[in-house]
């Protein structure tokens, strides 16, 4: 119990920075997803934004606490192979609606530019020289361990405890308060200095209650990347 605890610590210290403005930017490197080290910009309580971000040669993106998803198992005392509890059972469908975890499925082998855009900055997506051409609101996500995380369906086969450290390491993640949250899913591409990029964006949402899930689960979010 005290080492999970204190990777619960560690994950809520990660990119926390505060200026007397309030607001401000840094370039760092850090290993997203695959593993791969790439650029990584942070703005603080506005926009987060990663590049090359990588879904593991699988068609999924998973978004949300796992350190709430590993209560969850332990609450309904599943397996420690998720993929296919989730896929072959009723609980896949009430891990999403619960506010547990958002999947995201159809995704494409590209990397990925993706947005965390928190404090109702117009979407990026939106800007005239992009291109939105998916989006899916109604999804609501609990934060319990103070971060989330954008990471990839492999962790799922074998979820236990040590699979965390490792997810703590090689995946997107911003720090986010605890409680309950609305989230849109934009996708897309965007203009970056490399020319248009696949894009995903998640506008985040604070409310003070368990909001209503009114997602469709199997939407599909599958870009048509002009560059690739």
């Amino acid at each position: 119990m005290a080492c999970f605890i204190d990777l619960v610590f560690r994950a809520r210290l990660n990119l926390l920075v505060s200026t007397a403005q309030g607001i401000l930017q840094y370039n760092i490197r850090q290993p997203c997803i695959a593993g791969t080290y790439v650029a990584c910009y942070l703005t603080i309580m506005s926009l987060i934004k990663f590049e090359e971000v990588l879904n593991d040669l699988v068609d999924y993106f998973l978004i949300g606490d796992p350190y709430l998803l590993m209560d969850f198992k332990r609450k309904h005392q599943l397996p420690d192979d998720l993929i296919t509890e989730f896929t072959t059972t009723d609980e896949g469908d009430r891990v999403v609606e619960e506010g547990v975890m958002i999947p995201l499925t159809g995704i494409s082998n590209y990397p990925y530019t993706v947005y965390f855009n928190l404090n109702g900055n117009s979407p990026e997506l939106l800007k005239a020289e992009n291109q939105l051409q998916l989006q899916q609101d109604g999804y609501k996500l609990q934060v319990k361990y103070g971060v989330i995380y954008l990471y990839t369906i492999p962790y799922l086969r074998n979820f236990i405890a040590e699979p965390l450290v490792t997810l703590e390491k090689r995946s997107t993640r911003i720090s986010l308060p605890n409680g309950w949250y609305k989230f849109a899913v934009l996708a897309g591409e965007t203009e970056q200095e490399t020319g248009m990029e696949p894009t995903f964006e998640f506008i985040i949402t604070a409310v003070s209650d368990e909001p209503d899930f009114t997602a469709d689960i199997q939407y599909r979010f599958t870009i048509d990347a002009s560059e690739y």
